[in-house]
This record gives structure tokens, sequence and C-alpha cells, in this order.
């Protein structure tokens, strides 16, 4: 009887651990997902000439964007 107590309570702990790394990795990454989605989606204005559209890569350290 306590063998079997022990893995039940080993087995819920592993489990236990397994799921708060889920959602910890999931937070983690919906905390990262706002800024990169900000940069993905985000457009600027058309150039003048072709009518291309330009795409933001990524922002320097002050906040300004850095087009493709």
């Amino acid at each position: 009887m306590a063998d079997a107590m022990f893995m039940y309570a080993v087995m819920t702990g592993i489990m236990a651990f397994l799921v708060a790394v889920c959602f910890g990795a999931r937070g983690a990454r919906k905390r990262r997902e706002p800024a990169e989605a900000a940069e993905s989606h985000s457009t600027a204005s058309s150039s003048s000439g072709g009518g291309t559209t330009r795409r933001i890569k990524k922002f320097k350290s002050d906040g300004t964007p850095v087009y493709e």
C-alpha cells in the first residue's frame, strides 16, 4: 500500500511539473509575441515609385523602426 501511494505521489509531482513547464512556456511566448507581431504585421507607407510597401524588419534600441 505504501508503495502504491509513493508511486502515485511521484507521478502526480511529475505531471504537475510538466503542466507548469507547459504553462510557463506558453506565458513566455505570449509575453514575447506582441512585439514580434507588431514587427511582422506592421507595414509602413508605400514608397512613391512603384507602389511597393516596406515592412518593419526590427527596431533599434531607441524604438525607431528599421525597414527591410
